[in-house]
């Protein structure tokens, strides 16, 4: 159903949490996996340790058979949103899989959001992961039937 998946991470603890999800994605629907990560324009040494992590679970997901590779894009200005769109544009992505941070919609709307952002600008389905999901490492029962339904 879906040739290709992007999973657009920040490479926070509440981020990676939602891994286990996208990795039942790729397995369920035999998906080809780009993890894309938008770095600061000055990154600090906390910003280079996510993006190690990063390495490792695209490492660590090839070894369990997913075809998956990391995607950084260093020195970005403004939002991440179009630079996530792009990665998402080239592999001709099936969905792009997104997590949120769990602001209130007037936070969101003063501060700008990435997701909403992504809704407008991106080349296919966006399948956002709410809070709770991400938090219990993708297994609420609200997002996964959104899935299978659409199979």
């Amino acid at each position: 159903m879906f040739s290709t998946i992007v999973w657009a991470t920040d490479g926070s603890d509440a981020s990676l949490a939602g891994s286990r999800f996208v990795r039942d994605a790729c397995e369920r629907y035999d998906s080809r996996l780009r993890i894309v990560h938008v770095a600061p324009t000055l990154c600090t040494s906390a910003d280079e340790r996510r993006i190690a992590r990063l390495k490792a679970l695209s490492s660590s997901l090839r070894r369990r058979g997913i075809d998956a590779s990391l995607h950084v894009v260093r020195g970005a200005i403004g939002s991440p949103a179009p630079h996530i769109a792009e990665v998402a544009r080239m592999p001709q992505a099936g969905l792009l899989i997104v997590g949120t941070r769990g602001r209130s919609p007037v936070i969101s709307a003063v501060a700008g959001s990435v997701v909403q952002r992504l809704l407008a600008e991106a080349p296919c389905p966006v399948l956002v992961l709410p809070v709770a999901s991400v938090a219990s490492g993708g297994r609420r029962a609200a997002v996964t039937p959104a899935l299978a339904a659409s199979a």
